[in-house]
């Protein structure tokens, strides 16, 4: 992957969502346009816990994917608010750059 691909000056984005049934629950994972920077991720995570959803049982941030545990009526808000918060912790990043 080249620098241009992964420099913070892209921003990051969600490029694939696929939800599955688990119980009474979704199972929600998101794949992103590039690699997560650790920066970017500490900012995520900062943020998410900062602002909690309520309903979700599970969440995971890894460097090319996101997955969540959460009730379905939950599913389209929490992938509102994840495309936010990935747009502020790349904006941050791109702003200490």
């Amino acid at each position: 992957m080249s620098r241009s691909q992964t420099s913070p000056r892209n921003p990051l984005k969600i490029r694939e969502k696929s939800v599955f049934e688990v119980d009474d629950s979704r199972l929600a994972i998101g794949v992103f346009t590039r690699p997560l920077l650790d920066r970017e991720a500490r900012r995520f995570r900062r943020a998410w816990e900062q602002d909690p959803m309520p309903g979700f049982l599970e969440f995971e941030l890894g460097r090319e994917r996101i997955s969540f545990v959460a009730p379905p009526e939950n599913v389209p808000i929490a992938w509102k608010s994840i495309d936010r918060l990935l747009a502020t912790a790349t904006e941050d990043v791109r702003k200490a750059s």
